[in-house]
């Protein structure tokens, strides 16, 4: 999963970008307006964190301009701002989907993240996912084949989970790495087909197909 992270502080842009990381989300951040319309324009993410209080553009108008372009993706409103009920108020109209005030509890930011990631539209991801004879546990970040628990490196693991989320169509390249690398990332769609070797080689070559126009399927367990 991708988040954005729009935040003009750079420690506390470093202490969530680095929690996020440490639950396997890629982050991508941006310190001003002007960027975080840009990115959130031209980027796809399953989130965004968003505090209002911004150079250039505030954060309720970035909101907007994403809204008014077409993009879904929910957005959590993080600030310091004392005016909490008038800014609850911006924040629902201008598109937000939950809002928290600074300091805040970083745990209570992850649960956020994780809540508004697993339960957008029909493709829910909870804790415990399982695919035929795959298990995975998203909160450990643990997998299982046939009873026997994986070593996936922290990329490996990001694919297998997107491929299992989506399982019910083919996955291209590209979007594997919209989703799954953030923009410091030197990844392309070019290399996914190598990370995509290395599950075959530890999941079983017939576990992941080639869809020959349309990309990549996981069809454990299915017949």
């Amino acid at each position: 999963m991708r988040i954005l992270l729009v935040e003009d502080d750079d420690d506390l842009a470093i202490q969530v970008a680095d929690m996020l990381r440490g639950d396997n989300f890629a982050v991508d951040r941006a310190g001003d307006g002007y960027g975080a319309v840009s990115l959130g324009l031209e980027e796809a993410y399953d989130a965004v964190i968003l505090d209002p209080g911004l150079p250039g553009i505030d954060g309720f108008t970035v909101l907007r301009r994403w809204r008014e372009r077409g993009r879904t993706m929910p957005v959590i409103i993080l600030t310091a701002s004392r005016r909490e009920v008038a800014d609850m108020r911006d924040a629902v109209r201008a598109g937000a989907t939950n809002y928290l005030t600074k300091p805040v509890d970083l745990e209570l930011l992850l649960d956020w993240v994780r809540g508004v990631t697993n339960s957008r539209g029909p493709n829910v991801s909870p804790p415990a996912l399982e695919a035929g004879p795959l298990r995975m546990d998203t909160l450990a970040m643990r997998v299982w084949f046939k009873g026997v628990p994986l070593r996936l490196t922290p990329t490996e693991f990001r694919l297998l989970h997107y491929l299992l989320v989506h399982r019910q169509r083919p996955v291209r390249a590209e979007e594997l790495v919209q989703h799954n690398f953030d923009g410091a990332s030197t990844a392309t769609s070019n290399e996914i087909p190598v990370y995509i070797s290395r599950l075959r080689d530890k999941l079983g070559r017939s576990t992941i197909e080639t869809v020959f126009g349309h990309g990549y399927r996981l069809v454990c367990g299915d017949s």
